[in-house]
């Protein structure tokens, strides 16, 4: 087997592949008019707060939305002066309760380094599927560790 370089003829070699198939089998991302649509830069960020406390609490936030398969990714972070205290939990439950309840979303998904103890506890308590494991992925002064990928679809959501 030989291996190249792509030159600009290979690249019009490999764009008339995708015209045998449907680009629909080849990617989960939108598709319109047979071409892939951009990922979009859209993000919503939710601030929470306590009563009786001036500054907010957790900071929760959607992104890359997926319109096909009706997906997001979040991250969320507490204010480190009231980590463990149960505002993670709080926070969580509030913010997927209301993408469930006002969106037409049927997944929501996270990433987390393993080194992240108590976000893999917080996802787990709340029953997040593990998908995937990115292997050695997150680098962390001059260690690398691995990401998990974790999910949950709205009805097992809502089952809980």
């Amino acid at each position: 087997m030989i291996l190249e370089l792509a030159t600009a003829e290979h690249m019009r070699i490999f764009t008339s592949w995708r015209k045998s198939d449907r680009l629909e089998e080849q990617t989960c991302r939108p598709v319109y008019r047979g071409q892939r649509v951009p990922t979009s830069n859209e993000y919503v960020v939710l601030a929470f707060f306590i009563e009786e406390i001036d500054e907010p609490v957790g900071k929760f936030t959607y992104f890359d939305f997926n319109s096909r398969n009706q997906s997001a990714e979040f991250g969320y972070t507490v204010n480190p002066k009231f980590r463990n205290c149960g505002i993670g939990t709080s926070m969580l439950v509030a913010a997927i309760n209301r993408l469930f309840s006002t969106t037409n979303l049927n997944k929501l998904y996270c990433q987390t380094a393993a080194f992240n103890i108590p976000s893999i506890k917080l996802i787990e308590k709340l029953h997040f599927h593990r998908d995937g494991v990115l292997r050695e992925h997150h680098e962390l002064d001059g260690k690398l560790w691995d990401d998990y990928i974790y999910s949950i679809l709205r009805r097992e959501w809502l089952k809980q």
